[in-house]
């Protein structure tokens, strides 16, 4: 049995900043469309907490392996 799906929307703008020591890091905000609740974040992990939190749906868990390049055939 196919289960129920929830739809909701986020506008949001990612972009890369200089840290300490020369190190970028992701800053960026974020809008829920239907509730027009939004956030500014210092980290990926911020974005996803918010993104659970409005939406009642958690997220899966970030990882730092690294991503699988889909134009590589294997």
């Amino acid at each position: 049995m196919v289960g129920e799906h929830s739809k909701v929307s986020f506008v949001a703008r990612l972009w890369l900043e200089d840290g300490s020591c020369g190190e970028k890091a992701w800053r960026g905000h974020v809008r829920h469309v239907q509730g027009e609740e939004e956030q500014y974040f210092q980290d990926l992990l911020e974005l996803r907490d918010f993104l659970g939190r409005v939406s009642g749906m958690k997220g899966p868990p970030l990882t730092t392996q690294p991503l699988k390049d889909v134009t590589k055939a294997e």
